[in-house]
């Protein structure tokens, strides 16, 4: 279940481009939240990075 946490990261990602790059060792916690979620699809450029993109579902969500 979505907190408010989660809605205020997918809007701010919408708001910013619709995509979200993680560079390195962070914790991708809160990012794959939105993954399970079906907000976000990741992607890995190599060992230590990710790229995030909204999905229709996390657009929907972010216009909540």
């Amino acid at each position: 279940m979505a907190d408010a946490d989660d809605f205020r990261l997918i809007r701010d990602i919408v708001a910013h481009g619709g995509h979200r790059q993680t560079l390195g060792n962070v914790d991708r916690t809160r990012y794959q939240r939105l993954v399970d979620l079906g907000w976000l699809d990741a992607f890995s450029i190599n060992i230590s990075d990710v790229l995030y993109k909204v999905t229709e579902r996390g657009k929907a969500a972010a216009a909540r």
